[in-house]
């Protein structure tokens, strides 16, 4: 099964190369991401393969923001550039295969005509505020720093509470006067889909999924781009919300859970030594994340033997 891997990646060089490496069974194609912050020779030194691809497009990436959701829109335009077939599986520069990469082919030829994503309709994903924020608000960035950032109501269509914590904000210098200026001229926001879904961010699509999502974005650009820049973390609404709108209008989609294992309510969301068990019992999951090689090497160690004693 021919699979392509779009990872967004920022750090360790060294943990990139051995992910890589763990994944490639020779029946791979590899496309990165670098963020743009990132001095991408330490990459590059140690990742020279045909088939493996750093996208040239790169994007300052900041957590929560768009630009999570334009980079993987450039990793997707380099694979159908690059005339790409077979599964097509987004992944984080700090995930892991859990299972035998033997194992991952057999299940997608079984179900080849599957695509792999968690979803929820919006309004069940997130308590009523947080939903109110992603429809009705407008998430501004203070900096880059993560999560230095607020959702606001456009001034003009604000209550009189909204408008005084705009103020506020104003006055102490936590908004600057160039998004209050913006504030004030930005309308009600106007939802792309009368229903939006949201889930992890991580998916694998198959091949007519996968070019279906491109060319609805490559068709609709510049009025998704319009929307859900203002969206807080829209890498989580974004690509659920098309794939699931094209399901409604009746696209052949078959839609099961994620591959990516992910536990998001562990400090750092980082796994370790003793997590070992718990992964590799992941029913039809095949990756996790996150892994961070310079606090436990020694998890990846185990999951490499995976692959030997397959």
């Amino acid at each position: 099964m021919q699979k392509n891997y779009l990872i967004l990646a920022h750090k360790n060089p060294q943990q990139l190369t051995r992910m890589i490496k763990a994944l490639d069974n020779g029946n791979s194609k590899f496309f990165i991401h670098l963020d743009a912050k990132t001095p991408i020779e330490p990459f590059t030194a140690q990742l020279q393969d045909e088939h493996i691809i750093f996208i040239p497009e790169r994007v300052r990436c900041i957590w929560g923001d768009f630009s999570i959701v334009l980079a993987t829109i450039h990793l997707m335009e380099a694979a159908a550039k690059a005339q790409s077939k077979g599964f097509f599986i987004l992944m984080s520069g700090q995930d892991y295969p859990i299972k035998p990469i033997a194992q991952l082919d057999a299940f997608l030829e079984e179900n080849a005509h599957c695509d792999f994503i968690d979803y929820l309709p919006l309004e069940q994903k997130w308590k009523p505020k947080m939903v109110k924020d992603k429809l009705a608000h407008y998430h501004i960035l203070h900096s880059e720093t993560r999560g230095d950032s607020n959702c606001y109501a456009p001034f003009s269509c604000s209550s009189l509470f909204q408008k005084g914590r705009t103020l506020w904000h104003l006055l102490k210098g936590r908004l600057s006067l160039q998004n209050f200026k913006k504030l004030c001229q930005l309308p009600q926001r106007e939802a792309p889909f009368a229903q939006q879904y949201a889930g992890s961010q991580f998916w694998a699509f198959s091949e007519n999924t996968f070019y279906d999502v491109l060319s609805y974005i490559q068709k609709h650009r510049k009025e998704l781009e319009l929307y859900y820049q203002y969206t807080s973390s829209p890498d989580e609404v974004y690509f659920h919300s098309i794939l699931l709108n094209l399901k409604e209008e009746g696209r052949k989609i078959i839609l099961k859970n994620q591959l990516t294992y992910v536990n998001y309510f562990r400090k750092n969301n980082i796994f370790l030594t003793e997590d070992f068990e718990k992964l590799t019992s992941a029913k039809e999951q095949f990756f996790a994340r996150k892994f961070d090689m310079e606090i436990d090497a020694i998890i990846l160690d185990r999951l490499d033997k995976l692959e030997i004693n397959k």
